[in-house]
């Protein structure tokens, strides 16, 4: 059996997190597109908007979907960047810290967009 070390734990546990939330909003993504039926989700709109609220919901989808497939893709990728390190030596040449650094450095510029149209999105229709 294969012995992990610490930082390659880090990096497993950090590609699930970004696996789970990227494939968790295109399924809420999918979800919204078939019902256009707004239900407890933390990922599509602040959790202070009450879906039974939502002035314009056929604008909402139109304006939130693709922002947030395109949120889901990158964390996917930076998903699939960090597994490539984890588990190949594909990127050996780069030390663990400066591959967290980069999926760190990429992935904050990523959550403070989310957060940009998230709020855009709530000042919008709600």
């Amino acid at each position: 059996m294969p012995q992990f070390s610490s930082t390659e734990l880090f990096s497993f546990a950090m590609a699930a997190l970004l696996i789970w939330v990227g494939v968790s909003i295109l399924i809420a993504v999918i979800r919204l597109n078939r019902s256009y039926e707004l239900t407890a989700n933390r990922f599509l709109y602040p959790a202070n908007c009450k879906p039974e609220s939502c002035k314009d919901l056929v604008g909402f989808v139109a304006f939130i979907t693709p922002r947030m497939i395109g949120f889901a893709i990158v964390c996917l990728l930076l998903a699939a960047f960090v597994l490539v390190h984890a588990l190949t030596d594909l990127l050996s040449g780069l030390p663990a810290w400066l591959e967290h650094g980069l999926s760190l450095i990429l992935f904050m510029p990523l959550f403070v967009w989310y957060v940009v149209f998230i709020n855009q999105a709530a000042k919008r229709f709600w």
